[in-house]
């Protein structure tokens, strides 16, 4: 993974959570009344009731697998990244779905269901939430140019493809020199 990468996925993800973090603060610490009347006035605050744990959690899953992504230094196959980011861009695009009912009420039937989902899985288990948001971690790592895929006689060498075959076939003719 690149630095630019990195950094800016990381800033990215602890700022999106942490303004998760603020509002849930602000939403369970604060008088009822006062809540009440703000998810009356307010179409962002039922968002933010609707939306803060789940982004939350995923957020979280960002950011430890990116941790993990770069100081582990960890490289993916080309299909197993793409796989990976897939998954993850479909969990937030249900999350993008559950908000519509907030935003245009007289559509809020076609998407009920989806926001159900989405606050019953966060709510039954967030690890599952926190799988996507590590998996979009995995999304990001690098491309490990060894694993070139099940197409590989088809597809054009590498240089660095070909300096590796050179040093291991010149391993094997040190070994067999040896041995001889």
């Amino acid at each position: 993974m690149k630095k630019s990468t990195f950094i800016g996925n990381f800033v990215a993800w602890v700022a999106i959570a942490a303004v998760c973090i603020a509002f849930l603060a602000w939403y369970h610490m604060t008088d009822a009344s006062v809540v009440e009347a703000a998810l009356d006035g307010s179409a962002l605050v039922s968002l933010g009731v609707l939306l803060a744990s789940p982004v939350l959690l995923f957020a979280m899953g960002a950011v430890i697998g990116l941790l993990l992504v770069w100081f582990k230094d960890i490289l993916m196959g080309r299909l197993a990244k793409r796989a990976c980011l897939a998954a993850s861009v479909v969990a937030l695009a249900l999350f993008v779905l559950a908000a519509v009912p907030v935003f245009a009420p007289s559509a809020g039937g076609a998407f009920l269901g989806i926001s159900v989902v989405v606050v019953y899985v966060a709510r039954l288990a967030p690890i599952l939430v926190m799988l996507f948001g590590f998996l979009y971690a995995l999304g990001c790592a690098g491309v490990d140019a060894s694993k070139r895929g099940p197409f590989d006689k088809y597809l054009p060498k590498d240089d660095n493809a070909d300096n590796a075959e050179k040093n291991d076939n010149a391993e094997k003719d040190d070994k067999d020199g040896r041995a001889a």
